[in-house]
C-alpha cells in the first residue's frame, strides 16, 4: 500500500528530475565561470602592481581604517589596520589551489597574531583577525571549522 502511494506520487513528479538536474548543472557552470573570471582578474590585479595585501588595505582604508606601521616585520601579521579603539590584524593569502589553506594554517596565523599583540603591547580587547583569500574555494573544510569557531576570534573575507 504505502510503495503504491509512492509510485503514484514519483509518478506525478518524474518529470521534474531532468530540470533539477540541468539547474544543478548550470550552478556548477556559473560557479566555474565565476571562479575562472576571478583568478583571472587576480592575474590581471597581481600584473598592474595590485597585490592582495594591497587591495585588502585599499578596502579597509575604504571603511575609514589606516594602517599602522609595524615595528617587526614577518611576525604572520600582514597588515595592521586601527579605527578609533578598533584593531584589524589581517594574513592575506593569494592561493588559488581549492581546499589548499587548512586548519593549521588559521592556528598558525592566530598564533602569530597573539605574538605580534605582545610584541607590540597592544589590547587584546578591542583585536580582530582576519585572513583574506581571493576566494572562499581555497579553505578546506577543516579551516572553515576554525573561521566558523569564534575561539580564535578570526574571519575570512574574499577580496
Amino acid at each position: 500500500m504505502i510503495s503504491e502511494m509512492i509510485l503514484a506520487s514519483f509518478s506525478k513528479i518524474w518529470h521534474l528530475i531532468p530540470i533539477v538536474i540541468a539547474i544543478i548543472l548550470f550552478r556548477n557552470f556559473l560557479n566555474y565561470k565565476d571562479k575562472k573570471r576571478k583568478i583571472l582578474k587576480n592575474e590581471e590585479d597581481e600584473k598592474n602592481g595590485l597585490t592582495l595585501e594591497l587591495r585588502t588595505k585599499k578596502k579597509y582604508e575604504d571603511l575609514g581604517y589606516k594602517e599602522v606601521n609595524q615595528k617587526n616585520e614577518n611576525q604572520g601579521v600582514d597588515l595592521h589596520m586601527i579605527k578609533e579603539d578598533k584593531n584589524i590584524l589581517i594574513q592575506c593569502q593569494n592561493i588559488f589551489e581549492a581546499k589548499s589553506i587548512t586548519a593549521k594554517d588559521i592556528e598558525s596565523f592566530y598564533n602569530n597574531a597573539i605574538s605580534y599583540i605582545k610584541t607590540n603591547n597592544i589590547e587584546e580587547k578591542n583585536m580582530e583577525l582576519r585572513y583574506a583569500i581571493p576566494y572562499s574555494d581555497v579553505l578546506n573544510k577543516s579551516a572553515i571549522n576554525i573561521l566558523k569557531d569564534d575561539s580564535y576570534c578570526c574571519k575570512y573575507i574574499v577580496v
